[in-house]
């Protein structure tokens, strides 16, 4: 329902075309890039394995054969898993290897994939709390041109209720000559993409929108996330890298997460594996830039398990603003249900706020329940003869949360 971000397959994906949009000219950002070495990046303090042995009656013993259980049936190279209650620890532990030969660890730093849109809606509520962002104001103050973005708003484009096409399953259009997306991007998976190009390829030509009334229907979109995150670029004047470390990172503490500006991961890496190009190879090093801001995020167990706990609280929000992540505007739109539906950058359903990425062979989930203050970080890696990866994270996401709290589990489909 809500798989989001690259829908990882084992063949080609589906996405878009290029051209010259209608952006404003703030908007008109190149992303640089870096080189990527085997060690990518500098060392940073390590995430510690942590296991406290119990918690409100279950057996954190009991989460372990899980983890173990699903590497074994999906033929996964490595499951992390961190959880904590109350912000402390309970369980941080990983299984299988990083690489051939290389143990995977807690310590170990990947992508986060769509968990990291959580970043931009709490830096597009901070702006609203100041005043300097309006979140009804139309999208067409930045993106004058753009279809029917006058009549979508910046709170849209956070609840993916836009409508805007979707550059990531744009088709290719042969009488133009023009490729799709896919071919693109396999072509030549280490291409850096601008945020403005991304935002081009999801209109004609090369996209179409997806519904024609803006917050009338609902579909997630790639494109409204780039467009969310060129505009918090745009108000403030401020690279986003550096409104992340100002007024999110620095202020949590989260100082094994980081916004990469090309492929590099901070050591030690867990390295991810893929199939998606027709062969099993390692896709660590791809550019990540293909999905704009929330791609070049990567962190680590003991940073997303306090981010979605920090996220879930509304910390560093206004009140009104933290009870805006979870309202339930988009009930009755598309397959959003009142016990099911996608709120501002999050998945909510039975109790808990929940993110959910398939990122090149990273396969990761966060959950946050804020009734029990429990918080949930996993992430996996595809080993030769996994199959069907999208959807192993949030299916062992349901069984973690069964043992954890009971009477609330997680059961996406």
């Amino acid at each position: 329902m809500y798989n989001k971000r690259p829908r990882q397959r084992k063949g080609p994906m589906k996405r878009g075309g290029l051209r010259a949009a209608l952006l404003a000219p703030a908007l008109l950002l190149a992303l640089a890039l870096q080189g990527c070495g085997d060690d990518y990046g500098a060392p940073t303090a390590a995430c510690m394995p942590v296991d406290a042995g119990a918690h409100a009656g279950a057996s954190v013993a009991a989460l372990r054969p899980l983890l173990a259980q699903a590497r074994a049936e999906h033929g996964l190279n490595a499951v992390l898993l961190g959880v904590t209650a109350g912000g402390e620890p309970i369980l941080t532990t990983a299984l299988g290897e990083a690489r051939p030969g290389v143990a995977a660890t807690t310590a170990m730093h990947f992508r986060v994939g769509m968990p990291a849109e959580q970043l931009a809606v709490m830096l597009m509520l901070q702006l609203a709390d100041q005043g300097r962002l309006d979140l009804d104001a139309p999208v067409s103050r930045w993106f004058p041109g753009y279809p029917h973005a006058e009549r979508a708003t910046v709170r849209m484009l956070a609840a993916s209720s836009a409508g805007f096409g979707d550059y990531v399953y744009g088709p290719a259009n042969p009488a133009l000559g023009v490729p799709s997306f896919d071919t693109v991007l396999y072509g030549d998976p280490h291409r850096q993409f601008t945020t403005a190009e991304l935002i081009d390829r999801s209109r004609a030509p090369y996209q179409v929108p997806q519904f024609d009334n803006p917050g009338g229907d609902w579909r997630y979109s790639h494109t409204s996330f780039a467009m969310l995150g060129a505009i918090l670029e745009s108000v403030t004047g401020r690279d986003y890298g550096a409104l992340l470390r100002e007024r999110i990172l620095s202020p949590l503490g989260l100082h094994n997460t980081e916004y990469a500006q090309g492929p590099s991961i901070q050591a030690p890496v867990l390295h991810a594996y893929t199939s998606e190009r027709g062969r099993y190879e390692d896709s660590t090093g791809w550019s990540p830039s293909w999905t704009s801001y929330s791609g070049r995020i990567n962190s680590d167990l003991c940073d997303l398990t306090a981010w979605a706990r920090a996220f879930g609280r509304g910390e560093l929000l206004s009140p009104e603003s933290a009870a805006r992540i979870a309202e339930p505007a988009n009930v009755g739109l598309g397959p959003n249900i009142a016990s099911r539906y996608f709120g501002l950058g999050v998945i909510v359903h039975n109790g808990w706020l929940i993110g959910d990425a398939n990122f090149f062979g990273w396969h990761t989930a966060t959950a946050y329940h804020p009734g029990k203050d429990i918080a949930i970080a996993l992430t996996l890696t595809e080993g030769p003869a996994t199959q069907d990866a999208n959807g192993i994270a949030r299916a062992l996401l349901g069984r973690l949360s069964a043992v954890l709290t009971p009477a609330n589990p997680i059961a996406l489909p």
